[in-house]
């Protein structure tokens, strides 16, 4: 084809051309029928001597550089004796590979999943403890398409700890479970999750229940406590954490829902923790006592912190080690924070109260939501007397508090 014979067209006339056929030299053609513009390439295949036409396009998805590269390319079929033509339906007709779809790593799904997740951890300290037991014990599936993971995969992770550190490894599982169903849920994959211990995990993974001993919280006999509480209301002027033992002893709440106390959350009659810091994430309230009431008002603000057994450092909540670190001060150290609940539960039992009320005044969620409904408006009232006996009980031991009522 001689020189000066390609590119006729400019890229204007293109736009501006009425119905017709225009040749932009070497086969290729604008085609305008009803203001409708197209890309046509003429042929004649060797050994035929037929003309062919074979589209190329619109104008409006193939401009006219990309119509030229097209015709270019058919022209070198041509020279190579192949019919353009019939390349493009064997291409079109032969069986195509799945493209299949960027999936997430496992480590993208905990990410993610943890955005969503974390503010309903109540525990600052738990949304750590997600990530870093993760990224520890399941390091192996980080970089792995969550589609692909298994539960081979899944035991080879948690089988060297699965009867050594028990807990940790059963809260790594159930992590996994959780993260992996996320991402199941967010690709649209409908498929048993391999973390799952009914499935082929149980199969892989001895069962925990028949090695695991059950350990519970340390805590005093009820006929220890009075001696401890008189230990810890004469240390409490000056120390936060005396102070914060003496409200956990007189209230039973957990060790977190005493450092996490705020001014706010006192009231004349009753003490209120809103839901969001409480372990069943529903508002818990505490009868105010008189010894409680009389303690409380003894503890002095700090600054403009909320809390009522602020830490150290500005801002920031107690430890969770300082009560227990006062318990061992104060010649106690067998006991732990929250083993108070438990001499609570042991002296109430005993006392003859109600386990209703009892489970009631530790939080605990028992019934159905009506119940629980029914608890929340009336139990307070019925809890009251209970939490006045448990007063006197466990100041028994000390003189100068007010008479329970």
């Amino acid at each position: 084809m001689r020189a000066g014979t390609l590119n006729k067209l400019t890229a204007k006339q293109v736009r501006a051309a009425e119905d017709g056929r225009y040749s932009d030299g070497g086969g290729l053609y604008l085609q305008v029928r009803n203001g409708k513009r197209s890309w046509i390439f003429r042929y004649t295949p060797k050994g035929t001597g037929k003309k062919r036409e074979m589209g190329l396009g619109s104008v409006g998805s193939v401009p006219l550089a990309q119509a030229r590269q097209r015709a270019t390319e058919a022209r070198l079929l041509v020279a190579e004796g192949k019919d353009p033509l019939d390349v493009r339906l064997a291409e079109e007709s032969a069986p195509q590979a799945p493209v299949r779809k960027t999936l997430m790593t496992f480590r993208e799904a905990t990410d993610e999943f943890l955005r969503g997740y974390a503010p309903t951890l109540s525990n600052p300290k738990h949304r750590k403890q997600w990530d870093s037991t993760l990224t520890t014990y399941a390091d192996a599936l980080m970089p792995m398409a969550v589609a692909d993971i298994s539960a081979a995969d899944i035991h080879d992770c948690l089988d060297s700890i699965w009867l050594t550190k028990m807990e940790t490894a059963s809260r790594v599982r159930q992590r996994i479970e959780k993260v992996i169903a996320f991402a199941d849920a967010r690709e649209d994959r409908d498929r048993g999750n391999p973390a799952d211990m009914k499935r082929k995990l149980g199969f892989l993974l001895p069962s925990q229940k028949k090695l695991k001993v059950v350990r519970h919280h340390a805590a005093l006999d009820p006929a220890e406590l009075p001696a401890c509480f008189a230990t810890a209301w004469a240390c409490r002027d000056g120390s936060i954490g005396f102070r914060a033992l003496v409200t956990l002893i007189l209230t039973v709440l957990r060790s977190g829902e005493v450092r996490f106390l705020e001014w706010s959350d006192i009231e004349k009659d009753k003490i209120v923790v809103p839901a969001y810091r409480m372990k069943a994430r529903r508002a818990h309230r505490v009868p105010m006592t008189p010894v409680l009431r009389q303690h409380l008002a003894s503890v002095p603000r700090f600054g403009d912190s909320p809390l009522v057994h602020p830490g150290q450092s500005v801002g920031r909540a107690m430890s969770d080690m300082t009560i227990s670190k006062c318990l061992k001060v104060a010649g106690y150290g067998q006991a732990t924070p929250h083993g108070m609940r438990s001499t609570f539960s042991d002296w109430a039992n005993a006392e003859g109260f109600s386990r209703d009320l009892i489970e009631d005044q530790l939080a605990h969620i028992l019934g159905s939501d009506v119940e629980r409904a029914y608890r929340r408006s009336n139990f307070l009232e019925r809890r009251r007397p209970m939490m006045l006996s448990w007063e006197r009980f466990v100041t028994s031991s000390i003189e100068n508090v007010e008479a329970a009522e």
